[in-house]
């Protein structure tokens, strides 16, 4: 099929002058996330060089195309389309000027696409086709992705080219002291470039009992999150833990912003961490000496380690084994990193009592969280109402994450009133995970003068079976009020794992 369609289709491109600002085509149906986190810089250095982009993708990134890297112009494709779509899309498509085709070997009915558009420039790696001027795959071998991308902006006419990657972000960030520490991904995009479950278990054993004093996260995706349940059981260390709310890759980003350090094999996650400038440690599969572009850049920030694989096995049935790597270099890879990370702050969990409030809060708190929210608008979501907590001993609020200014909150506007919040998490026992909510001091509230009962706003949360719970915030936010000699009996543990 290949040979037919480059006898019919592969010619060269004809020179033409180009007029106005450039239009650049970027095939990416490929749907693969990771790939377009890291070519992701293009798009805004594109924009600089006063270009038009048009990205063809599969519907599941078109969002992230359009709204996180601006591209221009996004137009849905099938993951593999064949040629009526692509004549289709080569008349939809207009004038184009240059195509960057850096996602493997140019497809046969991309060949005659080519031709249908007369780009005056085509980069690819599909060094043997006539219709490819901007030849890649022989010039550009022993580079990474970043690198490639960069060439094709210098190629265009840019002299300096920003690499860093763009992450999406979710509008509200986990808690940043209450995140894990050390954030765990042993899921790839196959069962064979991902950890075994065995292999998994006993590398967090050994990350936990290595770094007792830090929070180990498991990232997960909705599909891999009772695999990663079961690996959380059988790891059974105090430390380390699944992360339950991670439903897009931007909820994963959320966390990677906030962590300390990232162990992952090689997929999306990888090329996250590097985006967001966290310390790295990458599991990849060696190549024999063969280089890999998609590897993460050389920074003093990632580590790579190698699983060594059997390339006969590979060859025949094409799959990676990413087992084949020693604990002990994962673990030195991860103690230089860590060198130069800060300690975790202190954390403090307290058991704690829901009781009956004064009946005002839910009144109140209708006014006062959309001025509250102006400042600290991660509260924006919380329902109206207060939940109040009797806890095992009492406690003032010393060092807030916020404190709003006086806030003239009543009707008639006369009043003001301080408050401020301190963010925590709630452990209920009828809830899979822990929920994000906050401490809520009003300076004119009664509670003030009984600090062994303080009120939390949350998201609405169904309380109706619920007498208990345990509350976790760091510790440097409260003074505890308890006598010292007290101390040893109070069951509230100091510690810095979640």
């Amino acid at each position: 099929m290949r040979v037919v369609f480059r006898l019919l289709a592969d010619r060269m491109l004809s020179a033409r002058a180009t007029t106005g600002s450039l239009h650049i085509l970027v095939p990416r149906w490929d749907a693969k996330l990771g790939d377009s986190i890291v070519s992701s810089f293009f798009f805004r250095e594109a924009r600089r060089l006063n270009a038009r982009v048009t990205v063809l993708t599969v519907a599941e990134l078109v969002q992230m195309h359009a709204l996180d890297f601006a591209v221009d112009q996004v137009v849905i494709t099938s993951a593999n389309p064949g040629v009526l779509e692509l004549r289709r899309l080569a008349r939809q498509l207009g004038r184009v000027d240059a195509v960057v085709h850096l996602v493997g070997r140019i497809q046969p009915a991309e060949i005659l696409f080519l031709k249908l558009l007369r780009p005056a420039r085509v980069y690819s790696f599909d060094d043997r086709l006539r219709c490819v001027n901007r030849k890649f795959g022989a010039t550009t071998a022993g580079l990474d992705m970043a690198e490639r991308y960069q060439r094709v902006l210098m190629d265009l006419g840019a002299l300096e080219v920003d690499r860093t990657y763009i992450v999406p972000l979710p509008k509200a960030l986990p808690n940043p002291v209450l995140a894990p520490h050390i954030l765990f991904n042993p899921y790839a995009s196959r069962p064979d470039k991902s950890l075994a479950f065995d292999r998994s278990v006993s590398v967090l054993c050994g990350i936990a009992d290595a770094y007792p004093t830090r929070s180990v996260g498991i990232l997960c995706s909705p599909t891999t999150y009772e695999d990663a349940q079961r690996i959380e059981m059988a790891v059974a260390r105090k430390n380390v833990r699944v992360i339950h709310e991670l439903v897009s890759p931007k909820d994963v980003a959320g966390y990677i912003s906030h962590a300390q350090a990232v162990v992952s094999v090689d997929t999306a996650v990888v090329h996250m961490a590097v985006g967001l400038a966290t310390r790295l440690v990458a599991i990849y599969p060696a190549m024999g000496g063969l280089s890999n572009p998609w590897l993460p850049p050389a920074s003093p920030l990632t580590h790579v380690i190698y699983s060594q694989q059997r390339f006969g096995q590979y060859r025949r049935a094409g799959k990676k084994n990413m087992n084949a790597f020693t604990l002990e270099a994962l673990l030195g890879s991860l103690h230089e990193l860590l060198a130069t990370a800060p300690e975790p702050e202190e954390l403090l969990s307290i058991r704690a009592r829901i009781v009956p409030g004064l009946g005002v809060a839910k009144g109140t708190l209708v006014r006062q969280l959309p001025l509250i929210s102006q400042g600290f608008p991660e509260v924006a979501d919380c329902h109206p109402g207060t939940i109040n907590l009797e806890l095992e001993f009492p406690l003032t609020v010393t060092q807030p994450d916020y404190r709003t200014a006086p806030l003239a909150w009543t009707p008639s506007g006369r009043t003001t009133e301080v408050f401020e919040l301190v963010r925590i998490e709630l452990e209920l026992d009828q809830l899979p995970a822990r929920v994000p909510a906050w401490l809520y001091v009003a300076h004119g509230s009664p509670h003030r003068s009984t600090p062994a009962v303080h009120e939390v706003i949350a998201r609405q949360i169904n309380l109706s079976e619920v007498r208990e719970c345990r509350l976790h915030l760091r510790a440097s936010a409260v003074t505890l009020l308890h006598p010292a000699q007290e101390t040893a009996s109070i069951s509230c543990a100091l510690s810095s794992s979640q």
